[in-house]
């Protein structure tokens, strides 16, 4: 089989029916393809049965949003060659390699497309992303889940997280960051971005710096309130954020004045602590786009 398409029940606000429905069409689309992952019922479940689908085909086809991606890259072989259907809300991934944002779109896409090689971070020595943050994002994440309890979708809850975490006196840290053969003190600190893509969810290209496949990491700095960080969202809309102290680097470690959550991918760890590390992991994935 050449296509395997690992779907997500749970990403974006499509009904499951409705994700069921596409995803078969996609299947006709590619023609050499199977579909699973639609009858997990955890994280666990649904890296599980990727790995295992991987095992089967030569290209596997991620159905759903970033953090099902980040999932898939973290259970299946580097080897494996992996693409991506658009499912999710922010889809970062979407943004930053300019695909269709309609899946079926995609799956014609994918059938001429090519193989890339890009790099991904290493996150304190065993998980990989190609986005991660130290600071306030963990928080707003954590918090937007509560609004989707509630029946708030893509970036309306998102939005209404994120100010009320800005606005409701969220306390910014010291980072201490030793970066290859450079050190520096970054004082009340809003964020520390670390990441190899340029664009977060929605469209927010907040490290327009940032590339794929250049071998470093990419750290952005903010240490602003809550006037400068809108300031920052609108200009990370209007062509790319103006905001903040870059740096680029191969490996990076962190050390927070007070506990904070890591972000990657999209989605929070859900325990505070205060070191974190980061290595660039140069061409580790087959991307096909």
């Amino acid at each position: 089989m050449k296509y395997g398409i690992v779907a997500n029940p749970v990403s974006g606000k499509c009904s499951l029916d409705d994700k069921c429905k596409i995803l078969n069409e996609i299947v006709g689309i590619l023609k050499d393809a199977t579909m699973a992952g639609l009858d997990t019922k955890s994280p666990e479940e649904f890296g599980q049965c990727a790995c295992e689908l991987s095992q089967k085909v030569k290209i596997l086809l991620v159905a759903g949003g970033d953090g099902a991606f980040s999932l898939v890259m973290n259970n299946v072989s580097k080897e494996v060659p992996l693409g991506y259907l658009p499912f999710g809300s922010g889809d970062v991934l979407r943004h930053t390699f300019n695909l269709p944002r309609c899946p079926k779109e995609n799956a014609r896409f994918i059938k001429t497309a090519k193989e890339h090689f890009i790099d991904v971070i290493l996150c304190d020595g065993n998980t990989k992303a190609l986005f991660a943050s130290i600071g306030i994002e963990g928080t707003i994440l954590l918090e937007r889940d509560e609004y989707l309890k509630n029946n708030w979708r893509g970036l309306t809850a998102y939005a209404l997280a994120t100010l009320k975490v800005l606005f409701g006196g969220y306390v910014n840290a010291d980072l201490q960051i030793s970066m290859d053969n450079q050190e520096v003190n970054a004082s009340n600190s809003l964020t520390a971005v670390i990441t190899k893509l340029p664009y977060y969810g929605y469209g927010f290209k907040v490290v327009p710096q940032a590339q794929f496949d250049d071998g470093y990491l990419h750290l952005l700095v903010l240490n602003t309130g809550p006037v400068g960080t809108l300031y920052a969202l609108a200009t990370s809309l209007l062509g790319g954020n103006r905001v903040g102290k870059y740096y680029k680097a191969k490996e990076i470690n962190i050390t927070s004045s007070t506990k904070q959550l890591l972000q990657r991918n999209g989605d929070s760890e859900k325990e505070r602590r205060t070191n974190f590390s980061f290595k660039v992991l140069s061409k580790e994935l087959k991307l096909i786009f």
